[in-house]
């Protein structure tokens, strides 16, 4: 499976613990390894009057889907999600 495919699965998983743990993340540790993508993901639970939620991600799309290293040795990678 590609580095691109592993993202949208990887974005997926975070949005579903976010819709079902009712939390907000703030940060991630994300490495593709030779098994798949392994990442860890810091955050709170979910305050509506501190965090004002506007929308909320329903999923990653395969739109502008790319993830990349540059020449030097930084990593890219993006997509469109749905909200």
């Amino acid at each position: 499976m590609g580095d691109d495919l592993l993202l949208v699965g990887w974005l997926d998983a975070v949005i579903y613990a976010m819709a079902t743990r009712r939390m907000v993340f703030g940060a991630f540790d994300v490495r593709f390894t030779s098994a798949g993508v392994e990442g860890r993901g810091w955050g709170e639970p979910v305050d509506v009057a501190r965090h004002e939620p506007v929308v909320e991600v329903k999923a990653a799309t395969f739109a502008e889907l790319c993830v990349r290293q540059l020449p030097d040795g930084e990593w890219v990678a993006q997509c469109v999600v749905d909200v």
